[in-house]
């Protein structure tokens, strides 16, 4: 179940951290209907030794960046994601395309393709992907404010 932002959400600001993932990926794994912070830093914990202030920081920091919102007060308090995992996924890989590849899928896919070998399946699944594509108009960058 997608858990899309209400009209006045923020739209989900800078990319994510190897822990903001982590964190996220036990939200998106909670569902509709959210996790708590304790949640939360048990999941992480069961992974490796965290802080439950590093955890509450870090969510702290997503709710405030649009990653996270929360539902209910106090302890109870559950976060649910913004974005669901694809959205997420695909917002992310087009910011990744943008700046480290100035918008070139072409480039990304050369990179990938020049630094591993591919399976004749994977091979034949990315042909596919590509024949099922349509066009999409270019995209425009953002101006940097500073």
């Amino acid at each position: 179940m997608a858990h899309l932002p209400p009209d006045d959400s923020p739209t989900p600001d800078g990319t994510l951290t190897g822990t903001q993932l982590e964190l996220m990926e036990a939200v998106w794994a909670a569902g509709a209907a959210g996790i708590t912070v304790a949640d939360l830093w048990q999941a992480l914990s069961t992974r490796r030794p965290v802080a439950r202030t590093t955890v509450l920081t870090t969510v702290q920091r997503l709710e405030k960046r649009g990653w996270l919102r929360r539902s209910g007060i106090g302890r109870t308090a559950q976060y649910l994601a913004t974005l669901d995992r694809s959205a997420a996924a695909g917002r992310l890989a087009a910011g990744f395309v943008d700046e480290f590849f100035a918008g070139s899928a072409t480039a990304l896919v050369s990179s990938l393709l020049g630094s591993r070998r591919l399976r004749k399946s994977e091979l034949a699944r990315l042909r596919k992907l590509l024949d099922e594509k349509e066009p999409t108009p270019p995209r425009t960058r953002r101006k940097e404010q500073g």
